[in-house]
């Protein structure tokens, strides 16, 4: 190889090799900043309410300890589901991806405390390996369910929710349910804002969310995403 040939293709090999370390970086700064959403969207604001929820219940425990307790309880819900969301985050940070078992428990899990927290039984029923999904279409699931059985158990009045995760070849399905008497039945439109959330969730990784409802027989969500988020 001449001379000149040996410049040209060092000159090549150093830009090819700042080329790869620009995507590195441009991936790494995407991550941090998913993981910040992620942190800000759920863990951050829910802390933040229960502690303004246990400042408000000291003056609370004096002119009504009944409904205090009540309240505390409701707290303690929600604190045990920040935990099962926080040791997800935590051990996919440190160990990677979750297994198909631990993320079928975490799934079942976030459903069930979500509805419990208002007094109501959740149905969580899980077909195919959800192993097989990424982490992104993951997070983007677990919002999800909680968005959409957090509205469910606190605006619908129906007395259950039944989630249904199916995953195969063509993607992740999640259906949630409830027998309750509809979004149109709600005045205050409380779960419209969390509708969007979910709308935005399912978009951020290339899926889509469907809504059905009907006044005094419940509302149905289906959540299509794919396999591996969009890019």
């Amino acid at each position: 190889m001449s001379v000149p040939a040996l410049h040209e293709h060092e000159t090549n090999m150093t830009v090819a090799a700042a080329e790869v370390a620009d995507a590195v970086e441009t991936r790494l700064a995407e991550e941090r900043a998913r993981w910040a959403m992620q942190i800000h969207d759920t863990l951050t604001q829910s802390v933040t309410s229960a502690v303004l929820e246990l400042e408000a219940f000291r003056s609370r425990m004096v002119t009504d300890p009944e409904g205090a307790l009540a309240g505390l309880k409701e707290i303690e819900g929600a604190i045990r589901e920040d935990l099962e969301r926080i040791r997800a985050v935590l051990f996919r940070l440190t160990e990677g991806p979750l297994s198909a078992e631990a993320t079928q428990a975490t799934l079942a899990t976030i459903a069930r405390t979500a509805a419990e927290r208002w007094g109501v039984e959740a149905r969580v029923y899980v077909e195919g390996d959800v192993g097989t999904l990424g982490s992104d279409v993951m997070d983007a699931a677990l919002g999800i369910v909680h968005e959409a059985v957090t509205n469910a158990a606190k605006h619908s009045g129906s007395p259950d929710v039944v989630v249904r995760v199916h995953v195969d070849a063509h993607g992740l399905r999640i259906d949630i349910e409830d027998h309750g008497r509809g979004i149109a039945g709600v005045a205050d439109g409380a779960p419209h804002f969390g509708l969007r959330m979910m709308r935005a969730r399912a978009e951020d990784v290339g899926g889509t969310i469907d809504i059905g409802s009907r006044t005094g027989e419940g509302t149905r969500i289906v959540a299509r995403l794919p396999v591996e988020g969009a890019r």
